[in-house]
C-alpha cells in the first residue's frame, strides 16, 4: 500500500504532500488541473523514464518521494531482501535535475534507475489511456496472457526462450559452415602454407641482430686480420724494437733502481703488471689472427638467411618474436578451420536433440496458454456483468503459422520464436449472433472503454502489486454505466489499494478518500495544489462535479445522497 507521496518542484507542483489509505483513493478536480501529474510523479518514483521538462521552471532539480507498506507488498519485500536493502521500510526516491541527469535512492541508500524500476514494478500497476491503446495491438495480446497465466507459464515461456536462442545459434553455426565452405577452404591453404612457411625457416628470437653482427664480420675479415697481426708485431716482431722488449728492459733498469731508491718500488711493481697484461694481449691477439679467416661461402650463406628472415617479417610481424607469435595464432586457427567439418557433423544431431526438447517445451507451454486463455475469457465475463456487458463475448484466439524452415510439431513445421510457436489475439463479439472481430474493430467508444477496463481490472488482480492506479478510465462513458464502473473499481479496491483519476461524480463519491487537486496564479506562477477533503468539503466537490463551477443546491442534496449510498455499499462490504 502508497501510505505516502511527496512531491517537489515536479512539473507545477511547488510542493506537496500526500497521504493515502487502504483501498479506493479518487482524486478529482476541474479539466486542466494537474490530476495526471500525481502520478506522473508516482511513476517517477517507481523508475519510470522522467526527462528534465519535469522540473518546475527555475529550481534546480525535481525530487519525489514515495513510502510503501512493505508487509503488504511480499513481492518487493523478497526483492529488497535479495539485494540487501532490507531494513523494515519502503521508501523510493528519485531526484530529476534541471540538465537531465537523475539519481535514486531504496531505503536511503543510492540506487540506479533501473533497481528502482525493477522494484516498482512490483509496487505500483498503471492502468490508463496508453495502456488501453497497448491492448488495442494484437502483438501485445500474448504478454497479456502469459501475464495472466502466472509464474509457471512464464516460467516455461523462459525455458522455451533459451532452447530457442541455442537453436538460432546451432543454425546461425550451420549456415556459416555451409555458405563459407570455399572462403574456409582459401582460408585454411593459406593458413597452412603460412605456417610451413615459418616452420620451415625455424627462426629464433634475435636470430637476425646475431647474424647481422656475423655478417659484419666476415665482410670485413681482411682488414681485421690485418689489424690483429699489425698489433702483434708492434708488441713482438718490430724492426726498431718491439714493444715487449723496451717495456722488459724499462722492468730490468727500475728494479735495480728500487734496490736504491724504495720509492720506486711501486712503479717496478706497476711495470711488472704492464708486462703481464701485454703479454696476454699479445696472446690474445695471435689467437684472433689465427681464427679469422677469408670464407665468402659463408658470408653469403648469412646474407641469404637474413633475406629469408626479412621477408618473414615484411610478412608477419616487425621482429622474429612478432613473427613467431602470429604463426602461433595462425596455427590455433588453423586447428579450429580444420575442425569444421567435424563441428558441420555435430551439429545435426545436436539441433535434433533439441527441437525434440523444445517441441515439447512448446506443446506444454501450449496447453497452459490455452488453460489460462479459458480462465481468463471467463473471468472477464464475469466483469462484463458487472459492465452491464453480459451479452458480450471475449475470446482468446490462439493460433500457429506454417514454416518450412520452423519447428516440427505434431508432424508440421510451424514458426518459432522466444515466445514459443504460439499467435494470441483477443476478438470480441459484442451481442449474440454477431460476428466476432478485433478489439481495435469495437464501434462503439463506450463499449470499447468498458471492455477495456474489464481486461485492465483482470489483469490488475491478476497480479500481486499492492497499488493500481486508474487514470480517467471513464473516458467514454456515460453517466448511465457509472455505477458499473464503480462496483468494478470497489471490487479492485477489496484486493489491492487503488487510486483513480476521475470526472465522475458517482465514482468519487465510492472513494475510501477524496483528494482535489486545484491549479491556481501564485505571483505570476502557476501552482497546482493537492488536499484531502473533509466530509463537508467533499460533498461540495461532488456537487461542483454534478453542476458544474458553482454547486446548486440541488447538487448538494444529489451529491450528499450519493455519499450515503457509498457508505452504505462499504458497510455491507460490496466490493
Amino acid at each position: 500500500m502508497l501510505v505516502e507521496l511527496r512531491i517537489r518542484d515536479f512539473a507545477v507542483v511547488e510542493s506537496a504532500a500526500l497521504e493515502f489509505g487502504p483501498g479506493l483513493n479518487v482524486l478529482t478536480g476541474e479539466t486542466g488541473a494537474g490530476k495526471s501529474i500525481i502520478v506522473d510523479a508516482l511513476t517517477a518514483a517507481a523508475g519510470a523514464r522522467a526527462s528534465s521538462d519535469l522540473v518546475r521552471t527555475g529550481a534546480a532539480a525535481a525530487r519525489v518521494e514515495a513510502r510503501f507498506d512493505p508487509e503488504s507488498a511480499p513481492a518487493a519485500a523478497r526483492w529488497l531482501a535479495d539485494q540487501g536493502m532490507a531494513d523494515g521500510e519502503l521508501v523510493v526516491a528519485r531526484e530529476i535535475a534541471s540538465d537531465g541527469r537523475s539519481r535514486a535512492w531504496i531505503n536511503g541508500r543510492p540506487a540506479t534507475v533501473g533497481m528502482l524500476r525493477d522494484l516498482g514494478e512490483l509496487l505500483v500497476e498503471v492502468m490508463g489511456q496508453h495502456e488501453s491503446q497497448r491492448l488495442l495491438r494484437p502483438q501485445t495480446h500474448m504478454e497479456v496472457l502469459d501475464a495472466f497465466g502466472g509464474t509457471p507459464l512464464q516460467s516455461l515461456r523462459r525455458e522455451v526462450a533459451e532452447r530457442v536462442q541455442r537453436r538460432e545459434a546451432l543454425r546461425a553455426e550451420r549456415a556459416a559452415l555451409v555458405t563459407g565452405e570455399r572462403e574456409r577452404l582459401a582460408r585454411v591453404d593459406l593458413l597452412r602454407h603460412q605456417v610451413q612457411e615459418i616452420d620451415a625457416a625455424r627462426p629464433q628470437p634475435g636470430e637476425d641482430d646475431a647474424l647481422r653482427t656475423r655478417r659484419t664480420r666476415l665482410a670485413n675479415s681482411e682488414r681485421l686480420a690485418a689489424a690483429a697481426s699489425g698489433a702483434y708485431a708492434a708488441l713482438y716482431e718490430h724492426e726498431a724494437g718491439a714493444a715487449v722488449d723496451r717495456l722488459g728492459q724499462a722492468r730490468s733498469m727500475l728494479r735495480d733502481a728500487a734496490g736504491i731508491d724504495a720509492t720506486l718500488a711501486p712503479v717496478a711493481s706497476r711495470l711488472e703488471a704492464l708486462a703481464a697484461d701485454l703479454a696476454e694481449v699479445a696472446h690474445e691477439l695471435a689467437g684472433y689472427r689465427e681464427r679469422i679467416e677469408d670464407r665468402p661461402d659463408e658470408l653469403a650463406a648469412v646474407g641469404e638467411r637474413l633475406a629469408l628472415l626479412h621477408g618473414l617479417r615484411r610478412k608477419y610481424g616487425d621482429t622474429l618474436d612478432g613473427v613467431l607469435a602470429y604463426r602461433d595464432r595462425a596455427a590455433d586457427e588453423l586447428a579450429r578451420l580444420d575442425a569444421g567439418d567435424a563441428r558441420l557433423a555435430e551439429i545435426g544431431p545436436e539441433l535434433e536433440a533439441i527441437d525434440r526438447d523444445l517441441a515439447e517445451r512448446c506443446a506444454r507451454l501450449s496447453a497452459m496458454r490455452r488453460a489460462a486463455a479459458a480462465r481468463l475469457e471467463e473471468v472477464v465475463h464475469q466483469e462484463f456483468e458487472l459492465l452491464d456487458l453480459g451479452r458480450a463475448r471475449l475470446t482468446v484466439a490462439i493460433g500457429r503459422d506454417l514454416d518450412p524452415e520452423g519447428l516440427p510439431v505434431n508432424g508440421e513445421r510451424v514458426a518459432v520464436g522466444p515466445a514459443g510457436v504460439d499467435r494470441v489475439e483477443f476478438l470480441l463479439a459484442p451481442n449474440p449472433g454477431e460476428e466476432i472481430r478485433p478489439l481495435a474493430r469495437i464501434a462503439s467508444g463506450g463499449e470499447l472503454s468498458r471492455v477495456m477496463l474489464a481486461l485492465r481490472h483482470v489483469l490488475a488482480a491478476s497480479g500481486d502489486v499492492p497499488v493500481v492506479v486508474f487514470d480517467e478510465v471513464e473516458a467514454g462513458i456515460g453517466a448511465r454505466t457509472a455505477s458499473a464502473v464503480g462496483r468494478v473499481l470497489l471490487a479492485a479496491a477489496h484486493r489491492c489499494q487503488v487510486l483513480v483519476i476521475t470526472h465522475l461524480a458517482e465514482i468519487a463519491s465510492l472513494g475510501d478518500q477524496h483528494y482535489w487537486v486545484s491549479k491556481e496564479v501564485v505571483r505570476g506562477r502557476t501552482v497546482v495544489r493537492v488536499q484531502a477533503l473533509s466530509s463537508k468539503e467533499r460533498t461540495e466537490e461532488i456537487a461542483r462535479m454534478l453542476s458544474g463551477r458553482v454547486p446548486t443546491p440541488i447538487a448538494r442534496e444529489h451529491a450528499a445522497e450519493l455519499l450515503a449510498r457509498a457508505r452504505r455499499k462499504r458497510t455491507a462490504g460490496v466490493r
